[in-house]
């Protein structure tokens, strides 16, 4: 073994849904220096690596290849010399069909160590989200999986004559486009036409779809559904299950289509609440958290009587900087902490800190009032003494908490970030959605900044605007929206609250 090489792991990503990945897999995915990766895997899993992972696509579909396997297998040898953490991201399991036992032999061959995370198969979690279990007492004992292609990605030679046990599920994968062939093999072989079978296209993601017939009919039934790759067929009793066992595609948003945009790379928990109930969730990153590093005296500290803190990020970038200070969280000593938001208390908790005091409302028009009423409690009202409260936030943005806080209190603004604007681009532009939600008014004014108004009216006749409170309402009217959904309450909860009252109730 090369004891100069880094190691190569082959994970399993599971067959589309990020949430089916394994724990060690997504252990390795944020710890890789390279994730070299298929087009079947979870794209939102990408967002998990390192800010200075390297990414290379290696995707293949319907024959157009963009690495050939053997330029895959020697990209890794490469990779493996350059990192010390490389992982080989592959769609479903490293080793059914997905010519994981290749790589790992290469590798071996060529002295680089290796791993194997094995990941959940599309041949079972397929079939379990279109509502099939490929066994059943009564109905099926066993399951056979076949590809429907062989090394050379030439259609396999298959034996329909030693499938024809009823008992047996059959699953094909990678066979889309030979549905009536294998449909046609079987009942040549002895199979009764009236077997019924499904192909479930995109399992297990937000664009799943289901089509179910028997033999004689699955062909037509596919075409005439416009079905498009990756599919896979299932063909046994067990399909008629399906009525009793779907769950996947009965969602409350299933169908639907939001586009979110985002600070930050990292996947957003609205977008998590939406694929939750069956949306398909676009997100696009409009912007940067960026830390400003500053150092604090443990003087200065002491002498705070109150932190407020507004955000998890300007949580994150304060505490930075107190442990770039050589200093801990005993240097807030006394100070009573103030959170704006029920995340932001949580994300506190990481530092071992609790907060003292969450309002109800997170709007300035409320908040300064409960602020007041909280320090008069807290500190009376000695006219000998200003409460110093420190708010850390962000350096772009407004200044009207802060105007607002002056007037009863001696508030020092500490800028610990920035939110940068970024590159972004939407192949398809804002077509197709059935909403768009605004997290934040910077996430308004970047996405519509080049958009006209009129465009902007146009847009609204198909794709409902969501804002998460005034200000994001505030942007988007600002740049020409006539009506805008606000959250009743301004969290991620509220938000997607307000999706399920106008897309579903």
């Amino acid at each position: 073994m090369n004891d100069m090489a880094g190691k190569v792991y082959l994970v399993g990503a599971g067959p589309g849904d990020p949430g089916l990945v394994t724990v060690k897999g997504l252990e390795l995915i944020q710890k890789a220096d390279c994730i070299v990766y298929d087009r079947l895997s979870a794209p939102e899993l990408l967002s998990y690596a390192k800010e200075d992972c390297e990414f290379i696509y290696v995707g293949k579909a319907d024959r157009h290849h963009t690495l050939l396997q053997e330029e895959i297998n020697e990209l890794l040898v490469t990779k493996a010399k350059e990192h010390a953490c490389v992982v080989r991201l592959k769609g479903g399991d490293v080793y059914v069909f997905g010519r994981g036992g290749e790589e790992g032999a290469y590798l071996r061959d060529h002295g680089i160590k290796f791993g194997v995370v094995p990941g959940i198969s599309s041949a079972i979690a397929g079939a379990a989200y279109a509502g099939i279990p490929v066994t059943h007492r009564g109905l099926a004992t066993s399951f056979r999986v076949i590809t429907a292609h062989n090394r050379l990605d030439q259609t396999t030679d298959m034996d329909f004559a030693s499938m024809l046990d009823e008992k047996e599920t059959l699953i094909f994968l990678m066979g889309l486009s030979k549905v009536g062939e294998i449909a046609e093999g079987l009942i040549q072989a002895g199979r009764s036409p009236m077997t019924p079978a499904a192909v479930i296209s995109h399992a297990t993601t937000s664009e799943q779809r289901t089509c179910v017939g028997i033999l004689q009919d699955i062909e037509r039934r596919v075409a005439d559904a416009v079905l498009t790759s990756p599919a896979m067929i299932v063909i046994g009793d067990v399909v008629r299950l399906r009525e009793q066992l779907q769950f996947f595609e009965n969602q409350l948003l299933w169908g639907k289509r939001y586009l979110v945009p985002k600070i930050g790379r990292k996947p957003s928990r609205l977008a998590a609440l939406l694929r939750a109930q069956g949306a398909f969730v676009q997100e696009v990153t409009v912007g940067e958290i960026a830390g400003i590093h500053a150092l604090y005296g443990a003087a200065e500290l002491a002498d705070v009587d109150m932190f407020l803190f507004t955000s998890q990020n300007g949580v994150d970038c304060f505490m930075d900087n107190v442990f770039a200070s050589k200093l801990d969280v005993r240097a807030l000593g006394n100070a009573k902490i103030a959170a704006i938001g029920s995340k932001t208390a949580e994300r506190l908790k990481n530092y071992g800190l609790r907060a003292d005091f969450v309002p109800d409302q997170y709007h300035s028009d409320a908040l300064v009032p409960q602020l007041k009423e909280y320090m008069q409690y807290t500190f009376g009202n000695d006219p000998f003494h200003s409460v110093s409260v420190w708010y850390p936030t962000a350096k772009n943005a407004d200044d009207i908490l802060m105007d607002d806080l002056v007037e009863i209190c001696q508030c020092g603004r500490l800028n610990v970030y920035e939110n940068k604007a970024c590159t972004w681009n939407l192949q398809d532009g804002f077509s197709g959605y059935d909403g768009i939600l605004f997290t934040c008014a910077s996430s308004a004014e970047r996405l519509f900044g080049d958009v006209s108004r009129q465009e902007i009216k146009e847009l609204e006749k198909s794709t409902r605007l969501y804002a998460i409170g005034p200000k994001s309402r505030e942007a988007l009217e600002k740049a020409g929206a006539s009506y805008v959904v606000e959250a009743s309450k301004n969290t991620y909860e509220g938000l997607f609250h307000a999706v399920l009252e106008e897309g579903v109730l």
